[in-house]
C-alpha cells in the first residue's frame, strides 16, 4: 500500500482519522464469476499508520481495496467487541449480485465506514488498524487473517509449534492436523464468498 502525504486537514480532529469508500472494482474471474473490491481511502494522522520519519502532525493518504467477505467479519468483530455502539446496518447478502447492489453496497460501506472513523473507540480499535493493515503490535491477529507478510505467516505457524512443543502435548501429530483442518475450513469459506459474489450484470444466470 502506498502511503503519500495530503495537505488537507482531517476532518475528524478528534479520532485523527477519516475513511470513505469512493469507489468499487470489479475483478472478474471464470464463467461469468468474480468478485467486487471496495476502495477505501484513510486519510489519517495516526502513529500506527506512519513511518518513523513523519512528524506528528504529518497527514497521510493511502487506500486499501477489500472483498464484501473482509468487511463483514471487521464488522461482525466489531460488533462483538463494542455492543453499545449502533453501526450503520450492512449490505445484505445475495447470490448474484448486480451493478445496482454494487453501488448500493458501496454507498452503505462508506457510511459504515465514515462511523467508524468519527467514533474514537472504533477508530482505534486493533481490529480495525489490522484491517487497515498496519504493522502495529497492539493489531496482531495470531489467528492468522489478513496477515498481507507470507514471512509473518509462517512466523506464527513456527509459534504454533513452540507453543505445542512447550505444552508438551504428547499427541503433536493430531495437533497438526487439526490446524491443517482450521486452514482447510477457512479455504473452504472463502470459496463459497467467491459463489456468493457472482457477478450477473446482464441478469443472466449461470452456472
Amino acid at each position: 500500500t502506498l502511503c503519500i502525504f495530503f495537505p488537507r486537514q482531517i476532518q475528524n480532529t478528534h479520532t485523527g482519522l477519516d475513511l470513505s469508500v469512493p469507489e468499487y472494482q470489479e475483478v472478474r474471474g471464470k464463467m461469468m464469476s468474480g468478485h467486487v473490491e471496495y476502495h477505501i481511502v484513510v486519510v489519517t494522522r495516526l502513529a500506527a499508520f506512519k513511518s518513523a520519519k513523519h512528524k506528528p502532525e504529518d497527514v497521510v493518504q493511502f487506500m486499501v481495496s477489500k472483498k464484501y467477505s473482509e468487511i463483514e467479519e471487521l464488522y461482525q468483530r466489531l460488533t462483538a467487541r463494542y455492543p453499545h455502539v449502533s453501526l450503520p446496518l450492512l449490505p445484505r447478502k445475495v447470490l448474484f449480485v448486480g451493478e445496482s447492489d454494487i453501488s448500493e453496497r458501496r454507498a452503505m460501506f462508506n457510511d459504515i465506514m465514515k462511523f467508524i472513523s468519527k467514533d474514537e473507540d472504533l477508530a482505534t480499535s486493533p481490529e480495525l488498524l489490522e484491517f487497515l493493515g498496519t504493522k502495529s503490535s497492539s493489531a496482531v491477529d495470531f489467528k492468522g487473517k489478513n496477515v498481507p507478510d507470507d514471512r509473518e505467516k509462517e512466523d506464527e505457524e513456527n509459534e504454533a509449534l513452540d507453543f505445542f512443543k512447550e505444552e508438551k502435548t504428547p499427541d503433536l501429530i493430531s495437533q497438526l492436523l487439526s490446524v491443517e483442518n482450521v486452514k482447510k475450513g477457512e479455504k473452504k469459506e472463502e470459496g463459497d464468498e467467491e459463489e456468493e459474489e457472482i457477478l450477473d450484470p446482464l441478469g443472466i444466470i449461470r452456472y
